[in-house]
């Protein structure tokens, strides 16, 4: 599926390929270049990124946890990290295993995320010591991050002008001119290296209409079906509301006690009550509810931003809700854990959890109640979330009884793997040159070790808007490859039908002319076919 863009692309480029002529790109062009130097470093291998992205998650957590460490304590900022490497990090909740920190299907999402979040980092030890480097640091890692996706920059921008803010408040002008400054650094050589198409990346992609008209993509926000979609966050968020209130009563109740007997007792109860009901709990769909939370955290954190006394103003807890909420905009009405939730909907989740964790119970302390008592619940909602999530993750991996490729390459698949091992096996053995797997499959280009002689990397309706399917049949025209592997594909999700019928007739009607079926690739009793195509003789 994707990933494997996210190795052909850095292999290619580790092989003198240049990105936007000989490769064509729809993101910016910072990830595909920092793989493709970690392969020229230490060769090409899927291991090879696997501990790259190991490295970039660490130093994510890192930075999440003193962020969060700064506007609570340890104890939220660990229960934060935790749920951030259990649920999101390593997470899989679909039959595609690239939705985590360690195999995106994007690494423009993860190197984004990342990015935004070294920014925040840094404009939050500039606001504490008015250091003018950190603000230059901020402003070169929100640079690098505009290279990779909008809507990473764009939360990440949105974020960081809560601490220019402030600044200029403060009257620290310098901070806001050296971090803007050092921002356009990146951008600046960006437009001389790779020009205006390539420095813009995935903009023109984000505001095409006809993309943002597909099912898949309108499935993403929430509004194929907003009335469904408003209507489960509302009621996801009165469950959140019950749960609060209760253990806001039990905290009551609990108002003249000192001993840890009550909120032990108090964990103890809803972390059983959570292991009884088991999976009556949908815990997939508990984030449905986190843009209202974020929402009114952020108009509670703007409020208390009205403070005469600086250091009384959250600006660090400010700029981190904003961000996790500007985040979320892409999924808004269809927030989970799983999918693009594991990058777009974990900064807000661990604002939710600094939330309930620290902030509500301080909050309640400050009134006469007991917070402990609701600090414990939110604990124990925690646990029983995170050991959920691991489950499922657990059940999709002991399906991976196939394994995939070899040496620095391989990987656990499940029976798809064996179709794949087929494919490559038979690619191989043709002893082609050149190979177009379509309309979407370049893994295969990869554990072969063949490349496409086109520019084009899969032959999927958004890539059709983005290049046109004229442009497919040209770039074969000229170059046609050796083999071309064609891969059963339901596209149905952007609403375009089957490749050759109902999109990509051009790239269809030119295969159907010009190749002939060489072998196929079968497994018993699955009713599923990948057709090796090879290039006739002659025009």
């Amino acid at each position: 599926m994707d990933f494997g863009r996210e190795l052909y692309a850095p292999w290619r480029l580790a092989e003198g390929d240049v990105l936007f002529r000989d490769l064509a790109w729809f993101n910016g062009p910072l990830s595909p270049h920092w793989n493709a130097l970690l392969f020229r470093l230490f060769g090409p291998g899927l291991s090879v990124l696997v501990w790259g992205n190991v490295l970039v998650l660490a130093g994510t957590v890192a930075m999440l946890h003193r962020l969060v460490a700064r506007v609570s304590d340890e104890l939220t900022a660990t229960s934060a990290g935790l749920v951030f490497l259990l649920v999101f990090a390593f997470g899989q909740y679909v039959g595609i295993g690239n939705y985590n920190w360690i195999t995106p299907y994007s690494h423009e999402a993860t190197h984004g995320v990342a990015l935004a979040v070294a920014a925040l980092f840094a404009l939050d030890r500039s606001s504490r010591t008015g250091s003018v480097r950190a603000a230059a640091v901020g402003g070169l890692a929100l640079g690098l991050c505009f290279l990779t996706k909008p809507e990473t920059f764009l939360a990440g921008a949105a974020g960081c002008l809560v601490f220019l803010v402030e600044a200029l408040r403060t009257r620290k002008r310098r901070i806001p001119v050296v971090f803007a400054a050092a921002m356009l650094i990146p951008i600046v050589i960006s437009l001389v290296w790779f020009g205006p198409r390539g420095t813009i990346g995935a903009w023109p992609p984000v505001l095409d209409a006809e993309l943002s008209r597909m099912p898949y993509y309108r499935s993403v926000t929430g509004f194929d079906v907003p009335g469904e979609r408003s209507a489960e966050m509302i009621a996801w968020a009165s469950v959140w509301l019950l749960v609060v209130i209760t253990l806001g009563a039990v905290a009551w109740l609990a108002r003249e006690t000192r001993t840890l007997r009550v909120p032990v007792l108090t964990g103890v109860v809803v972390l059983g009550a959570a292991v009884w009901l088991g999976d009556a709990i949908p815990w997939g769909d508990v984030l449905r509810p986190l843009p209202l939370v974020s929402a009114t955290l952020a108009l509670v954190l703007v409020a208390r931003m009205r403070s005469p006394d600086p250091a009384a103003r959250p600006t660090t807890a400010l700029a981190l809700t904003v961000f996790g909420l500007a985040l979320l905009a892409k999924v808004v009405l269809h927030v989970r854990v799983a999918h693009y939730g594991f990058a777009l909907a974990m900064p807000a989740s661990l604002v939710a959890v600094a939330a309930l964790v620290c902030w509500l119970p301080w909050w309640l302390d400050q009134k006469g109640i007991r917070g402990a008592v609701v600090r414990a619940g939110a604990l124990a909602l925690l646990a029983a979330f995170a050991w959920d999530r691991v489950q499922t993750t657990q059940g999709f991996l002991a399906a991976k009884t196939e394994v995939v490729g070899s040496g620095r390459d391989a990987f656990r698949s499940d029976v798809r793997g064996t179709f794949v091992n087929g494919a490559v096996v038979q690619v191989q053995a043709s002893a082609a040159s050149s190979l177009a797997v379509v309309p979407e499959g370049v893994m295969i280009n990869y554990l072969a070790r063949v490349p496409n002689p086109t520019p084009y990397i899969n032959f999927m309706p958004p890539e059709e808007v983005l290049f046109g399917d004229g442009a497919w049949a040209a770039a074969f025209t000229e170059e046609p490859p050796d083999v071309v592997v064609m891969v059963p594909k339901d596209t149905s999700e952007f609403g375009r039908g089957p490749f050759a019928l109902g999109y990509g007739r051009a790239l269809g009607a030119f295969i159907g002319e010009r190749y002939t079926l060489r072998s196929v690739v079968r497994v018993e009793g699955i009713p599923f076919e990948i057709h090796v195509l090879g290039l006739a003789a002659g025009p």
